[in-house]
């Protein structure tokens, strides 16, 4: 029990360290998107990346979900405001908050408590995905 407790807190602190799901933006945007989709796949189409300096930051990315036509792209767009004065200086997203403030998906917005809910999901799956990455069997050479 107690090895799966570490894998779990070494995982959730890899995740919220970078190279995974949830180190940008862009890649935030996209695991929150999917959380939202409820398990449907989501097939990328453009991304695009805006700054208002100072104010904020803002994803837009263009999907369709599986089983529909290229003609009825979807659009989710995510707004990352400044990170709080007393946020750790360790903050992945820069001077923008780690998760979005704000979301809409097709002009329609996202309520708040559906986006924590949303936010929550994505990043149980990516810790749940790290963990899962963790045990399986090393099939290369040792780092040491």
């Amino acid at each position: 029990m107690r090895k799966v407790l570490s894998i779990a807190v070494v995982s959730v602190l890899v995740g919220c360290s970078g190279g995974h799901n949830l180190d940008s933006p862009l890649k935030t945007c996209k695991a929150v998107t999917n959380a939202l989709a409820g398990g449907k796949g989501v097939v990328w189409h453009a991304e695009q990346q805006s700054e208002q300096k100072g104010v904020q930051l803002q994803v837009t990315l263009e999907f369709t979900l599986d089983g529909q036509t290229a003609n009825e792209t979807s659009q989710a767009v995510c707004i990352y405001g400044l990170s709080s004065p007393d946020m750790d200086y360790r903050n992945a997203m820069g001077e923008y908050a780690n998760t979005p403030t704000s979301m809409m998906i097709n002009g329609m917005p996202i309520p708040s408590s559906d986006l924590i809910q949303a936010v929550n999901r994505a990043t149980a799956d990516t810790a749940k995905a790290i963990g899962q990455e963790a045990l399986q069997p090393s099939t290369g050479s040792s780092n040491y």
